[in-house]
């Protein structure tokens, strides 16, 4: 879908949740959104709260909650709440969930979903379809208010814990879906070497030891929560023909666990309009590459939706904690909109009143007073309301680089990571420090320090008009994504790889051939031996000019076929090949420099661009020159918005670039002749009119 809002910048703030805020705070707070900028407030309709009795709607404090928001003019989003469920769900429908070993999972309430009934099983088909009645009336019941901007058929779609519902519904809807992908039992049997009956006999596995078995069944996860949205949408669209849907997830794939809190973002975003994310990120970051988390979040989700919103933005935590650093929260807002976010929502105006979330989420102080915070936030709604309208015609232009990533990669290393006993997952606890998680982040962080920020590509896609491809950690390739790879380089793509790489089949089994796929032909080496490192461990390898880098994760011993050796490890084995191939180049490594860095950044020091960065960086015709300002660009017709954040814990200086003008600069910088002097956590806006 084409970008929409081009007149202005939606930056708007989730408003009302029942029960609060309460009904005689409502006109004076909408006043106070209004004016200060704000374009827009969401409404979260609850299920439970709208259809106490079954077939019986009461919309009534809906209808007064649009009419003070038509009074300030604002414009309003409809997040229909399903997870809290009627009653009569589980008592008529059978709506309740079943856990591991058959032990029942009653409904409950917490802050998030104060008012109870959290949450019924949607496969089931009798809750689905009173599901989808409901978005339908509520559609139908709001369609042709004056204010009513768009709905947001889903908050946060995902399946977790580990414990997804096991009743007859969703065994049942595991099973079907392992019918239309493999169509027999004979074929499933013979994919992935295992002796079903039937697919009767086919249960959600108990344990994390066999590989495969999880691997499918967190893949149909991921396929029936994209279909709940598919539900929630398509009763919106019978209730409001025309009218645009969206929905936004709360980890998204970049960020997730994938085997915990499964939510496929591809998937999701088919089933509407456009789509959005959380941006659940460290508000206290301890280091860089807790800061360098948004940028990540926002590369992958132009990869999903090129016009995403970040449609909960938090400035504060669950409840009474330490509070975030203004100047931070400031400039993560900025990067999340210079990352290409083309519309804001906050999470949310006042802090909560109750339970575990007393004090908090809000900008505001539970009595709707100002805090430091909200401060920062008013006043980048009141430069959004100055110059959002050129802003918003902007678009994140394509990077000269990319990192491949690999959902379905992401599940299998996530696996192999689990730790426990072998009849324990159901008390497996969420983990996104594993191997792919951490090659990912060093590897944005190492393109992001030589100016050159980052796309995401996925396996489906063209990376032709890449000049540096990264691949880190990617264990299992496809016959298709083997041959993308070969034909990028062919036609002068630079690739660089570092390991592990190429070394388990669509079954999740380990291959004989390592790289598997012919790939050896590609990288110009093949792997002789493997020593896992532990968690902290490095190595080292060294370069014929005197070089040196730094490599976790693993020691691959690389015995060159087609490839040059570059690098040694200390017992002078073959560290890293570099092979020409076509028109192009492929740097590999046999251990992971990404990793290294990234770890480097946790513990609060300073890395080094690996040497093997640099030297492809300079193959792909790149510069490899380091800076400690990130710099991140949103471009239209008519102008180029150039935004510089600094991360660090010094003053760091910029020079502004002939012909940008400065447009905004937080309070912490300082503006000296053509020179900007930003402060930890300071940000600059530069533009310049084409």
């Amino acid at each position: 879908m084409d970008n929409h809002f081009t007149d202005f910048f939606p930056f708007g703030t989730q408003y009302h949740r029942a029960p609060t805020p309460l009904e005689s705070e409502w006109d004076g707070d909408l006043a106070e959104i209004a004016a200060k900028g704000y374009t827009h407030v969401q409404f979260r309709p609850q299920w439970r709260c709208h259809e106490r009795i079954r077939g019986q709607y009461d919309f009534s404090e809906l209808d007064r909650l649009f009419a003070v928001a038509q009074k300030h003019s604002l414009r309003v989003i409809v997040k229909p709440q399903l997870e809290t469920a009627p009653d009569w769900v589980f008592t008529e429908l059978g709506g309740s969930r079943v856990g591991f070993g058959g032990q029942p999972l009653p409904p409950i309430a917490h802050a998030a979903f104060y008012v109870g009934g959290w949450w019924p099983c949607f496969d089931n088909p009798a809750v689905a379809e009173a599901a989808g009645k409901f978005t339908e009336a509520l559609a139908a019941h709001v369609k042709d208010e004056p204010n009513l901007w768009f709905f947001n058929a889903w908050n946060e779609p995902r399946s977790r814990p580990m414990g997804q519902c096991q009743c007859e519904h969703s065994i049942q809807s595991y099973r079907d879906y392992l019918k239309r992908r493999f169509g027999t039992i004979e074929a499933l049997n013979a994919a992935f070497g295992k002796a079903w009956t039937s697919f009767e006999t086919v249960f959600p596995p108990q344990s994390h030891s066999d590989y495969a078995e999880l691997y499918l069944w967190r893949q149909w996860a991921g396929e029936a929560v994209a279909g709940q949205v598919g539900v929630s949408a398509e009763g919106i669209r019978r209730g409001a023909p025309g009218r645009q849907v969206m929905c936004h997830v709360g980890f998204t794939s970049i960020t997730q666990d994938p085997a915990c809190d499964t939510s496929n973002d591809l998937l999701n975003a088919k089933q509407v309009d456009f789509y959005g994310c959380s941006l659940g990120i460290e508000l206290l970051p301890r280091n860089r590459m807790e800061k360098l988390e948004t940028p990540v979040i926002g590369a992958w989700m132009r990869r999903v939706d090129p016009n995403f919103w970040c449609q909960e933005f938090y400035t504060n935590y669950a409840q009474w904690w330490q509070e975030a650093d203004p100047a931070f929260i400031e400039q993560a807002l900025w990067m999340i909109l210079a990352s290409g976010a083309n519309g804001l929502t906050f999470w949310q105006w006042r802090s909560e009143r109750f339970g575990e979330e007393t004090n908090g989420w809000g900008m505001r102080e539970m009595d709707g007073s100002p805090t430091p915070r909200s401060e920062r936030c008013d006043h980048v709604a009141a430069e959004m309301r100055k110059w959002g309208a050129e802003f918003a015609k902007t678009a994140v232009p394509k990077s000269d680089t990319a990192i491949l990533f690999d959902l379905q990669n992401d599940l299998l290393m996530r696996i192999e990571a689990m730790e426990g006993p072998l009849n324990g997952i159901a008390n497996i606890q969420s983990n996104t420090t594993y191997s792919y998680k951490r090659g990912i982040r060093g590897a944005f962080y190492n393109l992001l320090t030589t100016g050159h920020a980052p796309d995401f590509v996925t396996p489906e896609d063209n990376y032709n008009n890449y000049n540096l491809l990264i691949i880190n950690c990617l264990e299992q390739i496809s016959e298709d994504v083997a041959r993308n790879l070969e034909e990028f380089v062919k036609n002068g793509g630079v690739l660089l790889v570092e390991y592990s790489f190429a070394c388990r089949d669509e079954r999740t089994w380990a291959t004989l051939q390592r790289p598997s796929r012919g790939l050896d032909r590609l990288i110009g080496c093949r792997e002789t031996h493997r020593l896992a490192l532990n968690d902290g461990e490095t190595r080292t390898l060294r370069y014929a000019d005197g070089a040196t880098d730094t490599a976790a994760f693993c020691q691959v011993r690389l015995e060159p076929t087609t490839g040059v050796a570059i690098a040694a490890w200390e017992d002078g084995s073959v560290a890293a090949v570099v092979n020409a191939f076509g028109k192009g180049r492929v740097f590999t490594c046999g251990g992971n420099l990404s990793i290294a860095v990234r770890d480097t950044l946790v513990a609060n020091r300073e890395p080094a661009l690996p040497h093997l960065y640099a030297l492809a960086l300079e193959a792909a015709g790149l510069s490899a020159e380091t800076t400690p300002i990130w710099t991140l660009e949103r471009t239209s017709q008519e102008n180029v918005f150039r935004f510089l954040f600094n991360p660090t814990e010094k003053p760091q200086t910029a020079e502004i670039p002939a012909g940008f003008q400065l447009r905004y600069a937080s309070t912490e910088a300082k503006v000296e002749g053509n020179r900007i002097i930003l402060a930890p956590n300071g940000t600059a806006a530069l533009c310049r009119h084409v």
